[in-house]
């Protein structure tokens, strides 16, 4: 599955929609918390008496339903659940969009348009007629349409190993292709610069809350994107290798890893803030989503040795300056994320068992997830 966003200009009418679909998810909330019912349906019966008083068509109640009872059941729920933010939800069976004019209901017989603005590549995903349009999700900053198609995952002839760093990624392949992605460090940099910006409006805006409030979102919101936008060419071009050469992709389960730099570690706080701003979920996200819409199959591998042995011998290395590695075995020295990636692509397959999101994961010998092993050493490098 996939998402497709496109932006629109907002008719007045649909902001009191916005208002009635929030109160009609909070109602659902509460009669869930009370009620308790056992799966969507019972919530449904429990709450279509009282959410049918808003007078909206049939399709809301069911959807309010459907976000109220996923937000009661989420899991480390440690207050009662509340929808603050305007947004719609509408099922496929709701909603008709014709090219770039979308229709949906509020009322018996009574409809609001929107007229979507986007790419050519954009229209010509939802005007596919091989994929399936799912449900759609409208903010007041734009429309989201869920798109899916049924693949065959292919049957790969090698394996991509992604080391994935602060300033770099690094991929390895069974065919002898050795790549490293240096455009991640512009990452970093932009997240500095909005760092340093926050502070500034901090400071200026120390007095009002709500000023300071709507500059810090406008600008996190032009750090994310310009984040993303180079992510998503690093991804692309590795999902486009691995299914241009029939090749499955492993990558490091990092589970765990920002449980090492929290305040009650002796790190300093310029490390913490470094290590906790790390991309390297996002980057995951992507190719996996990527790999798996076009039949790549994606696995996580345990990271214990990928940065310490040595991937022709097996022997542990030795740590030289600029992030080199000796192997006393061989007589060679090795590239770190070169060695790691090296290491990653020569893990073992794990067993076909999808993880949650993130491609399909390594399992111990009884089922269960492997232990996740870090070590940290004084440099601020973890290394596994």
């Amino acid at each position: 599955m996939k998402s497709v966003f496109f932006k629109y200009a907002a008719p007045s009418e649909l902001f009191s929609l916005f208002d009635d679909f929030k109160l009609m998810c909070n109602d659902a909330i509460r009669i869930a918390v009370k009620e308790k019912p056992s799966n969507r349906f019972s919530l449904i019966e429990l709450a279509y008496p009282q959410l049918k008083g808003y007078g909206l068509h049939t399709h809301y109640i069911l959807s309010a339903c459907e976000v109220a009872y996923a937000a009661y059941r989420k899991k480390n729920r440690k207050s009662i659940p509340y929808v603050r933010k305007p947004f719609i939800k509408l099922d496929s069976q709701s909603y008709l969009l014709t090219h770039l004019l979308l229709r949906i209901p509020t009322r018996a017989r009574h409809f609001i348009f929107l007229t979507l603005h986007g790419s050519d590549f954009q229209f010509s995903l939802v005007d596919d007629p091989l994929l399936k349009r799912g449900s759609v999700t409208i903010t007041p900053q734009g429309v989201s349409i869920a798109l899916s198609k049924e693949v065959q995952m292919l049957e790969p002839t090698g394996y991509i190993g992604i080391d994935i760093n602060e300033k770099n990624v690094t991929m390895s392949t069974t065919d002898g292709y050795d790549h490293r992605f240096p455009e991640l460090a512009e990452v970093v940099e932009i997240k500095e610069k909005y760092k340093e910006l926050r502070a500034k409006i901090g400071a200026k805006t120390g007095k009002d809350n709500r000023i300071g409030k709507d500059l810090q979102a406008k600008y996190g919101l032009r750090e994310r994107a310009r984040s993303v936008s180079r992510i998503h060419k690093i991804t692309k071009k590795i999902v486009d290798y691995a299914t241009n050469h029939k090749l499955g992709i492993k990558m490091e389960r990092l589970t765990g890893i920002r449980k090492l730099y929290h305040k009650a570690t002796p790190q300093s706080s310029l490390l913490r803030g470094r290590m906790n701003t790390w991309v390297f979920a996002e980057i995951q996200r992507q190719i996996t989503y990527k790999a798996n819409w076009n039949g790549c199959p994606t696995f996580l591998v345990s990271p214990w040795g990928t940065s310490r042995n040595c991937p022709s011998c097996g022997s542990q290395v030795a740590p030289l300056q600029d992030r080199k590695l000796y192997c006393p075995k061989c007589d060679k020295t090795w590239d770190r994320d070169d060695l790691a990636s090296k290491n990653i692509m020569a893990c073992a397959v794990p067993q076909a068992r999808p993880s949650k999101g993130s491609g399909e994961e390594e399992r111990g010998d009884d089922g269960s997830n492997p232990p996740s092993r870090w070590t940290e050493v004084a440099s601020g490098e973890t290394h596994r």
